[in-house]
């Protein structure tokens, strides 16, 4: 196919085939779906050795016939200050690699593994490139992996102090800390336009850090391919099937859904069955034993059913009526919501992060009082006692990877969002 248009060059820190993120998953949504437009598009994600061995003499590995999707190498990235050191390696390859493609539109969905210095790369190997930034977690203003979360306390930050940062660090000087900050914000003037998917992360940046300009809202979307698919409706009469979909670690709250069960358990419901989807690409031996525990005292009632591919996804959200968004986090636009919205299933979820700004969106969704167990719990019950409540009826349309590409495109030609979903 022969594609026309402006380049646009894709950036993500990792690729879906080794590491299925939801940032990656956005991103190589967005190259493919341009392709299909007949647009000239590429993709440039990072891997390190610990994921398949680099080949002799080169950074860079084409993962796609065409070349059209690629990755770099790079063993010595430092994530505390963003930092990509390999100038002679990495950075050298990046170079080439951009003077190769040439891309009009270079959009960068992380600073991970390519780090603040390939920015200024882009912008001096290609100045005429209009450079666009995409923040999908906090790792701006948040070195804690991004998450603002404090993982000894299992509590949530509200946003960055010098104080509460030097908790998470305590070997950090101020003066790092107060680099990382200073280092960030110089390298954000790089970029044309800076976006966010939720209102709840643009907050947070504007708050927390000095942005160029205000961020632009462009929001996420169902990311498959088929668009005009549903999953059937369940028989009635069966148990009220409850799911988890996601990758499976701590802050994604699995142990909280566990809990809410045990509790429903206790409160003499039976009447109701868990299925979990997804697998654990990190080792946590406290949240094993924590399945473990739930096979032991729901038995039957739940299910692991491991990893799934996306395209299955709409056979396995056919024996679910509720798909259970339990995250710790302030996950602020999870990809899951509108994977389940996509597909009729009515989303339980917790009242922070972004979950709920999407479900007010569209008029649906369930959500708990509390981000407690026991209100999760409660939630459920209402969905037990009343299973008319698992109905959904989205108030508009659920917007799919065509309104997503649409949505940036507005950013690419240098025209506001409008602050407004994509298709509006």
């Amino acid at each position: 196919m022969p594609y026309s248009g402006k380049r646009i060059l894709q950036i993500a820190h990792n690729h879906p085939s080794f590491h299925p993120g939801g940032t990656e998953l956005t991103a190589l949504a967005l190259h493919r779906q341009a392709l299909a437009e007949g647009i000239d598009s590429w993709y440039l994600g990072a891997l390190d050795s610990r994921q398949i061995t680099p080949n002799l003499g080169s950074q860079t590995i084409a993962l796609s016939a065409d070349h059209r999707e690629s990755a770099l190498f790079t063993d010595n990235f430092i994530r505390f200050s963003l930092e990509q050191p390999e100038h002679l390696g990495f950075l050298r390859e990046f170079a080439d690699y951009l003077l190769a493609v040439k891309p009009d539109i270079i959009h960068f969905h992380h600073l991970l593994m390519f780090g603040l210095e390939a920015v200024h790369t882009a912008r001096r190997m290609l100045p005429e490139a209009r450079l666009v930034l995409t923040a999908h977690d906090f790792y701006l203003i948040c070195a804690n992996n991004g998450q603002l979360y404090k993982h000894d306390k299992k509590e949530r930050c509200p946003g960055p102090t010098l104080r509460e940062c030097a908790k998470c660090f305590p070997d950090a000087a101020a003066n790092d800390l107060a680099m990382r900050k200073q280092d960030i914000a110089m390298t954000l003037r790089l970029f044309d336009r800076i976006a966010v998917p939720s209102h709840l992360l643009k907050s947070k940046l504007e708050t927390y850090i000095d942005l160029p300009a205000p961020a632009e809202f462009v929001e996420n979307a169902y990311l498959g391919d088929d668009t005009a698919v549903a999953a059937p409706k369940r028989k009635s009469g069966e148990p009220v099937v409850f799911a988890y979909f996601g990758n499976i670690s701590a802050i994604k709250g699995l142990s909280d859904l566990l809990d809410a069960a045990d509790i429903l358990n206790a409160r003499g419901r039976t009447d109701f069955r868990i299925h979990v989807h997804g697998a654990q690409l990190f080792r946590d031996d406290v949240l094993k034993d924590r399945m473990e525990a739930a096979r032991e005292s729901l038995g039957a009632a739940v299910r692991f059913f491991g990893g799934y591919e996306g395209a299955h996804a709409a056979a396995l959200m056919a024996d679910v009526d509720c798909v259970v968004f339990p995250s710790l986090w302030w996950e602020n636009a999870p990809l899951v919501v509108y994977e389940a919205l996509h597909y009729g299933r009515q989303v339980i979820a917790y009242p922070h992060g972004g979950a709920p700004e999407i479900l007010a969106r569209y008029d649906a969704g369930l959500v708990a009082e509390r981000s407690t167990p026991e209100a999760m719990a409660d939630q459920m019950e209402r969905v037990l006692d009343d299973p008319g409540l698992a109905k959904l009826f989205p108030s508009r349309q659920i917007p799919d990877r065509r309104h997503l590409l649409a949505g940036y495109s507005r950013l690419y030609e240098n025209r506001s969002s409008g602050g407004q979903p994509a298709f509006a």
